[in-house]
């Protein structure tokens, strides 16, 4: 999928930080392919450059907000000097390639460290940029003397037992005269008192208090159930290839997606099938780089890898993909040059096995 990219020189010679923005993937295990349009080795290892594709694996690789950063050294920086712009591609483990785009390449100084490494594998894991010594850990201070803590003050002495004095007024004898005027206040409490209640319950009776019921409280709206996450297109497709379909089963499972509209699953998943030798399944992933048909789910061209995923499928014999590659090779386009040669050769087997849109293609090349 198209992704966007910048290369920014660090201060360090033959260094510079690639960040890639657009592009839903998790960092570890991201592996690069950078590749020049001049001269017959396009592709860069840690070692020069090849004829044959191959993926750079930088061991610094980290994301920082939504911007993936790789960390490039003297391997890449310094073959890349004097080359202006590079085809990059992003390929992630277990679904292939995620990012595709064209970025500038920068003046910047080269360290000319850049040196061979003979490795010949299709996947090149780069030097790790050294860093700077740990910085000593400051000394702690001796600990602090801790002063003793003072004894105890002593328990103060016992207060000596004190002893109730006797009350001087406790013999002295009481008039026999309080009593009767006790009773007469009792005995005229008792009429106030019952007056009162001959008043308040058959003269003047209080009217009868009804109780009102409370207003019933308003029930709370309940807020609406909130609803999953979307899932992402490399979620859905990580989570079909992780129950290993078979391959024809992948090639009927991507082209569902493709009818879908969904041309980002349909082109991870006829990948993954392409990659385990389904012819079908390359010659439609072959068909989104073909320069000579329309562009599909905003896929760019790349007449390189076209030609590559066309001729592995002509070479089992499907009529399909060498006619399609024949008139490839005849138009050439999107960095992959002409050569009328070798289209005449697959036209020819395609026509052989009564191909009619090859045969009619054979009769319009030059004679």
């Amino acid at each position: 999928m198209p992704v966007r990219a910048t290369i920014s020189p660090l201060p360090e010679p033959g260094h510079a930080l690639l960040r890639v923005s657009e592009l839903d993937a998790a960092p570890d295990g991201l592996t690069i392919s950078i590749q020049r349009q001049q001269g017959p080795d396009t592709h860069l290892a840690d070692d020069g450059w090849r004829r044959t594709e191959t993926w750079l694996m930088p061991d610094e690789v980290r994301r920082t907000g939504e911007v993936l950063e790789f960390h490039l050294g003297p391997e890449i920086c310094d073959r890349l000097a004097g080359i202006a712009t590079v085809r990059l591609r992003v390929r992630e483990p277990d679904i292939g390639v995620v990012g595709t785009t064209v970025v500038a390449w920068p003046a910047m100084l080269t360290s000319g460290a850049a040196g061979a490494s003979g490795s010949y594998d299709d996947t090149v894991r780069l030097r790790r940029r050294q860093s700077p010594p740990p910085a000593p850990e400051p000394e702690l201070p001796p600990p602090l003397e801790i002063a003793p803590e003072p004894p105890p003050p002593p328990p103060p002495p016992p207060r000596p037992a004190l002893r109730a004095a006797r009350d001087p007024l406790a013999d002295v004898p009481t008039r026999s005269g309080a009593t009767g005027w006790m009773i007469a206040a009792v005995l005229v409490l008792l009429a106030v008192g019952g007056g009162y209640y001959y008043w308040t319950n058959h003269l003047h009776p209080p009217e009868p208090v009804v109780a009102t019921a409370p207003p019933p409280t308003p029930t709370p709206l309940q807020p609406p159930a909130a609803q999953p996450p979307a899932k992402s297109v490399r979620e859905t497709v990580a989570e079909y290839l992780a129950t290993k379909p078979a391959p024809d089963a992948m090639l009927a499972r991507a082209r569902d997606f493709a009818k879908a509209g969904d041309m980002a699953a349909a082109f991870l998943v006829f990948r993954q099938a392409a990659e385990q030798g389904n012819a079908a399944a390359q010659v439609e992933l072959a068909s989104f780089y073909d320069p000579t048909s329309p562009t599909k789910g905003g896929f760019p061209h790349d007449g390189t890898q076209a030609a590559d995923w066309y001729e592995r499928a002509a070479l089992t014999g499907l009529a399909e993909a060498q006619r399609k590659l024949g008139l490839l090779l005849a138009k050439g386009g999107a960095g992959l040059t002409a050569d009328a040669a070798k289209a005449k050769v697959w036209l020819q087997q395609a026509a052989a096995q009564n191909d009619a849109d090859a045969k009619k293609a054979l009769d319009g090349l030059p004679k």
